[in-house]
């Protein structure tokens, strides 16, 4: 994504159907896919500043159909990669429980 954003960085801000593409491909990633993608979506969503990746999150709403604010998506107090260790250790729990047969 970093390549795109260097080169097609108007189109990424100013185009619903690009971040409508781009929402669907990390929408239709599974848990295991998104933790590994993390870092790189990261490196490449830096490549913007704050009121751009806020005019991203806003288009990301507006395609969702979702309310909120841009800002709210993009201005978190939890560093992302704790919510990304929470969300690989849950996975684990999950398996564990259902190698058990406790789910």
């Amino acid at each position: 994504m970093a390549g795109l954003f260097a080169l097609a960085r108007e189109d990424v801000l100013t185009s619903e159907h690009v971040v409508g593409v781009l929402d669907e491909l990390v929408h239709a990633m599974t848990e295991a896919e998104f933790l590994i993608a993390l870092p790189a979506l990261r490196l490449a969503f830096a490549y913007f500043p704050p009121l751009e990746r806020e005019t991203i999150a806003e288009r990301v709403l507006a395609h969702r159909g979702a309310p909120g604010s841009g800002r709210s998506l993009t201005r978190v107090t939890v560093d992302p990669l704790v919510v990304a260790e929470g969300m690989a250790l849950d996975r684990r729990v999950d398996d564990l429980l259902v190698r058990e047969g406790l789910a």
